[in-house]
């Protein structure tokens, strides 16, 4: 069992410790970075004005080798990161509204107010000598509460393996930010991961419920995935001939999650049908899609569409709207 103590280093201390490489900000159980630019700026003014600010969790591991002490950042990466943005002169001050060092950035401030920052003191609680699972099991019980994780998050801080390095991966590529499947902030929070997840779900056995999927997923191909390889081709084929059929994606309902999750199934169905993403020309394809969005935005819809609509409004990762939804995009495609 490990043991911890608490512990009182200025920012001065920590930042010596970054620099010398001696301070890991993300462990793989992390978040993103995902603190907007004024909670980063209220931060540095909350220690301008000499207001305490919550406890950090680090994680002291000693190397038997070299003597050298690392610290691994449990909980206060977010507020670390801002302090050492604020003294590497990234973050203006925007959040000090009235004070003499309104939107200023640090070498900006005067010698007094440089000196509060860098002897501001910070509380540690010190941890030593916990494995690796009891520190997964310590961010996620902080976390729980306080700060909200996403299940993806709370997921992403236990998940290891096959699986997970596939949905990290993929989650990675430039096309969910280029034509706006998700927010920038989405992306940090770790959505496009769960997407790919329920993605390489459908690609491996067809729709499913995503609240009984993706954990069980998770574990199961942790240490073994042997269609790794072949999903994450088939994935990449089908964003391809999705790019290739609507360079402005942006512009249509198709890239919205459960729209674009739908095409991918309904392209899988298609080549399970002895067609391929290859066969199906993406320019026909393209008109007939089109002409079904319309379809789906005219006041008086055709029956299909109308189905269609109430399979993507209502319980739309349950496994019966998604399969609905796809066999009639693939009816679509089948006749273009």
């Amino acid at each position: 069992m490990g043991e911890s103590k608490v512990m009182l280093y200025t920012v001065a201390d920590l930042y010596k410790f970054y620099r010398e490489g001696r301070i890991r900000l993300a462990p793989e159980f992390q978040r993103n970075s995902i603190w907007p630019a004024a909670a980063r700026a209220y931060l540095i003014d909350t220690i301008l004005n000499r207001q305490p600010i919550p406890q950090l969790f680090l994680h002291r591991t000693v190397s038997a080798q070299t003597g050298r002490t690392t610290y691994d950042v449990v909980d206060g990466q977010q507020r670390l990161r801002a302090i050492f943005d604020f003294l590497e002169d990234k973050i203006r001050l925007t959040q000090s509204h009235g004070q003499s060092f309104y939107n200023r950035r640090l070498s900006q401030l005067p010698a007094a107010l440089k000196d509060r920052v860098w002897n501001h003191t910070l509380l540690i609680q010190e941890l030593y000598g916990y494995s690796e699972a009891e520190i997964e099991d310590m961010f996620v019980r902080i976390n729980r509460f306080v700060v909200r994780l996403s299940k993806q998050e709370l997921r992403h801080a236990k998940a290891r393996g096959q699986f997970h390095q596939l949905a990290r991966s993929l989650a990675g590529l430039p096309f969910w930010l280029k034509h706006r499947v998700f927010s920038k902030n989405q992306i940090q929070r770790m959505r496009g991961d769960e997407f790919v997840a329920e993605i390489a779900i459908l690609l491996i056995e067809g729709p499913q419920d995503k609240k009984k999927a993706v954990d069980l997923y998770y574990v199961q191909y942790q240490d073994h995935f042997p269609s790794k390889a072949a999903v994450e081709r088939r994935l990449r084929e089908y964003l391809r001939w999705i790019e290739t059929a609507f360079p402005d994606l942006a512009r249509h309902r198709y890239r919205k999650p459960v729209d674009l999750y739908s095409l991918v199934g309904a392209l899988d169905a298609a080549t399970k049908d002895g067609a391929t993403a290859k066969t199906l020309k993406p320019q026909r394809a393209r008109t007939a899609l089109i002409a079904f969005e319309q379809d789906l935005a005219s006041p008086k819809p055709s029956r299909e569409a109308t189905t269609y609509l109430a399979a993507a409004s209502r319980q739309t990762d349950n496994v019966g709207p998604r399969r609905s939804r796809i066999e009639i995009i693939q009816r679509r495609l089948r006749a273009a």
